[in-house]
């Protein structure tokens, strides 16, 4: 028999934590190439808002730029990528790294999907039209009658969240939250999991920066243009950090100032969330110094990656 393909490497921490210039560095050592595990990067024309990665020619990257912005992705379909991509990545004699902070992709690559959910577009004109008629409580009552565990588990606001929790209870006949209960079981594939971890107060800093740096780089001008494309964005990429922000910049809504900060507080919340969710997952934890650098960091993970 051959032998056991050797552990894949994850590579995750909050956004902002420097997954990037970490992820490069560590695939220059191993011989690697990155596979994003992320829900905004896969859509062409907007690098900046969704904080995309440099990809150096010698560091090829996947799941990067390949939907259009009027697409739709999910957590399946990603389970899907991701396999096809390591598979092809180990063909060619080199390592794939998962790399990434969208963590219902993650635990989908370790764990699975279950039964799988796919779009009932009949259903979702429904809640939505409900939604529309009675607001986003009635989704609640529908949902906690079918899945309480799942109605108690999101925000009363999140429409997005709980339409998918319905629509699954209608194509697969089990509530959601039993689907998400095999994430406690055991891995569908061997896989060693690295995560980065900064203290709050460099981690504001770098959301700071970063955002002062994606108005610098053209973050308007790239929204004005994604508003202004043939198609509207998809439900998935409407849910960006900032995009909303910025678009109301651009109708005068808020001013340049104004939209920087809910940005930054934007992101810092996400942060926040990523890290509480990324609590879940099993992982070996390095905190990083603000002035380590990216290759420093890259050392210590390969050591965990290998001690693993």
């Amino acid at each position: 028999m051959p032998p056991a393909p050797r552990p894949v490497p994850c590579l995750v921490g909050a956004t902002a934590s420097g997954k990037s210039d970490v992820a490069i560095a560590l695939a220059r050592a191993v011989g690697g190439e990155v596979v994003a595990c992320d829900a905004m990067t896969v859509y062409r024309g907007v690098s900046i808002l969704t904080a995309k990665p440099a990809a150096p020619a010698d560091v090829p990257h996947h799941l990067v730029d390949v939907l259009d912005p009027w697409e739709t992705y999910s957590a399946g379909r990603f389970l899907d990528d991701a396999d096809r991509c390591v598979a092809e990545i180990r063909a060619r004699g080199r390592v794939p790294l998962i790399v990434g902070g969208t963590v219902l992709y993650l635990q989908s690559f370790l764990k699975g999907m279950g039964p799988r959910a796919g779009r009932d577009d009949a259903l979702r004109a429904e809640l939505e039209a409900l939604v529309a008629k009675e607001g986003p409580a009635a989704l609640v009552a529908r949902l906690r009658a079918v899945d309480p565990a799942r109605a108690a588990a999101l925000h009363g606001n999140d429409v997005r969240r709980l339409v998918r929790a319905l629509e699954i209870v209608a194509a697969t006949g089990r509530p959601a939250s039993d689907l998400r209960g095999q994430w406690t079981g055991p891995d569908r594939v061997a896989a060693v999991v690295v995560g980065l971890r900064r203290d709050p107060d460099d981690l504001r800093r770098r959301i700071e920066a970063r955002t002062d740096a994606m108005f610098r780089a053209g973050l308007r001008e790239e929204v004005a243009a994604l508003l202004a494309g043939p198609r509207p964005p998809s439900r998935e990429l409407a849910q960006a950090l900032g995009l909303a922000d910025v678009a109301a910049h651009l109708r005068g809504e808020l001013s340049e100032a104004a939209c920087r900060e809910r940005l930054v507080r934007a992101t810092w919340r996400y942060s926040r969330r990523q890290a509480t969710f990324l609590k879940q997952v099993p992982a070996t934890w390095l905190d990083v110094a603000p002035d380590e650098p990216a290759e420093a960091t890259a050392r210590r993970a390969l050591a965990a990656i290998g001690a693993a």
